[in-house]
C-alpha cells in the first residue's frame, strides 16, 4: 500500500512540476545577442556576445538558445552549428535561480555585407525533460562588414592621375567669395563683376579680380552590372573597395565628394546616392552604405538610372568605376565625355591588365586598369 501511495505521490509531483514549468518557466528569462561593434572590415574578426539570464527562483536545468544568421559569418568549430542556406546555431545552458551567463563567440567576417540576427528561439524543459516549451525573443544584433582595404600600390596610378587632375582644375575655377585685387575692365567681363567704388575713384571701369578656389568637387559613379554568363563577383567587390579607398583619400584632402551606384541598399532598397560629403567624419557613414550594397539582386542598367544625373553638374570632375567593358557602358562614358567636355577618369578593375583593353582612341589616358590582388 505504501508503495502504491508513493507511486501516486510521485506521479502527482511529476505532473505538478510539469504543469508548473509550462506556466512559469518563461517568466524572468532573458536572452540577447550583440556584436562588440557595429562595423568591421572584411577579413577581420568580431566578438558576438550571447547572454542568457534567469531572474526568478525557479531553476532551468535545460535551456536551448537557437538563432540563425548568414552563412558568411564563420563561427569557430561546428559542434553547435549547422550550415546550409544559413548558419543555424543551437547552444545549451543550465540556469540556476538568479543567474546570468555570457558566452563570447569570435566570428570571422570574410565577405562584405550587412548581417543581422533578428530573433532568438528559447526552448525550455521541465526538471525531468518530459516536455519542451518554446518562447521567442528579439535580438537586434546587426553588423556592417565594410569593403576590404585596397593596397596603395594597386591604386597608385589612379590616385596619381586623379590628384593631378584635381590640382590642375583647382586653378581653373574662381572663388566667388574671395578677391585678390582690382584690374581694368575687359569686354568679356560681366557687369556684376564691376567694382563701382574703384570705378568712381579712377573714373575708369574697374572689376574685382577673383581668387582661385582651393575647393574641388568630385563625383564617383560605380557601375556594378554583371550580366555575363559567368559572374565576376570578385571584380564587383574590388570596385567597391576601390571606391572606398579613393573616397577616403579625397575626403582626407577636404574635397567635396558625391557617390552613386546602380545597386540598391539591402536595407532601404534605394540605389546608392551619397551627396556632398565634405569631411573625413563622413567616412563611417560612407563605408556603412558601401557595406549594404546588394550586388546580387536589383542592379539597374547604368544608363537607365544614371543618365539624367550624369549630365547634371558638368563642372564637377567625374570618376567612373566599373569592371564592365561592354559596348553599352563604353558608349555611356564616351557620350558623357564628348557631350560635356568635362574631365573624367575611368578606373577599371581587371583580372589581367595585359589581356583586357578598351580600344577606343578617345579613352587614351582616361582609363586606368587596376589588377585584382593575387
Amino acid at each position: 500500500m505504501a508503495i502504491i501511495f508513493a507511486m501516486l505521490l510521485a506521479g502527482a509531483l511529476f505532473l505538478l512540476q510539469r504543469e508548473f514549468y509550462v506556466r512559469y518557466w518563461e517568466r524572468g528569462v532573458g536572452a540577447g545577442l550583440s556584436f562588440e561593434t557595429d562595423m568591421v572590415r572584411a577579413g577581420d574578426q568580431v566578438q558576438l556576445l550571447e547572454t542568457v539570464e534567469n531572474r526568478k527562483w525557479l531553476p532551468l536545468s535545460s535551456l536551448k538558445v537557437k538563432f540563425q544568421c548568414s552563412r558568411y559569418l564563420e563561427f569557430p568549430g561546428s559542434q553547435n552549428g549547422n550550415v546550409t542556406d544559413k548558419y543555424y546555431r543551437n547552444d545549451l545552458f543550465a540556469l540556476m535561480p538568479y543567474r546570468k551567463i555570457t558566452r563570447t563567440h569570435v566570428i570571422t567576417c570574410p565577405q562584405r555585407g550587412y548581417y543581422g540576427i533578428e530573433g532568438i528561439s528559447l526552448v525550455g524543459a521541465d526538471l525531468f525533460f518530459s516536455r519542451e516549451m518554446v518562447a521567442e525573443r528579439e535580438s537586434g544584433a546587426f553588423l556592417h562588414v565594410i569593403p576590404k582595404a585596397m593596397s596603395i600600390e594597386k591604386m597608385e596610378p589612379a590616385l596619381r592621375r586623379l590628384s593631378g587632375e584635381i590640382a590642375a582644375r583647382r586653378y581653373e575655377l574662381e572663388d566667388p567669395f574671395t578677391f585678390r585685387g582690382i584690374r581694368d575692365y575687359e569686354p568679356m567681363d560681366e557687369m556684376k563683376q564691376v567694382s563701382w567704388k574703384a570705378t568712381a575713384k579712377t573714373d575708369e571701369l574697374k572689376v574685382r579680380q577673383k581668387e582661385h578656389t582651393t575647393v574641388s568637387s568630385v563625383r564617383i559613379f560605380m557601375n556594378l552590372e554583371d550580366y555575363g554568363i559567368l559572374r565576376r563577383r570578385e571584380l564587383l567587390e574590388m570596385s567597391i573597395s576601390i571606391c572606398a579607398g579613393l573616397s577616403a583619400e579625397l575626403l582626407g584632402q577636404g574635397i567635396r565628394l558625391s557617390i552613386y551606384a546602380n545597386a540598391p541598399d539591402c536595407v532601404t532598397g534605394q540605389l546608392l546616392c551619397l551627396e556632398d560629403l565634405t569631411h573625413p567624419a563622413c567616412m563611417d557613414m560612407m563605408l556603412k552604405a558601401l557595406a549594404r550594397l546588394d550586388t546580387e539582386e536589383g542592379t539597374v542598367k547604368f544608363g537607365a538610372c544614371m543618365g539624367e544625373r550624369l549630365y547634371q553638374g558638368n563642372d564637377l570632375y567625374t570618376v567612373f568605376i566599373s569592371p564592365d567593358q561592354h559596348e553599352d557602358f563604353v558608349d555611356d562614358v564616351l557620350n558623357y565625355g564628348k557631350r560635356t567636355g568635362s574631365g573624367f577618369l575611368w578606373v577599371c578593375p581587371v583580372k589581367n591588365p595585359a589581356e583586357e583593353k578598351v580600344e577606343v582612341e578617345f579613352l587614351d589616358g582616361r582609363i586606368i586598369f587596376v589588377e585584382e590582388p593575387s
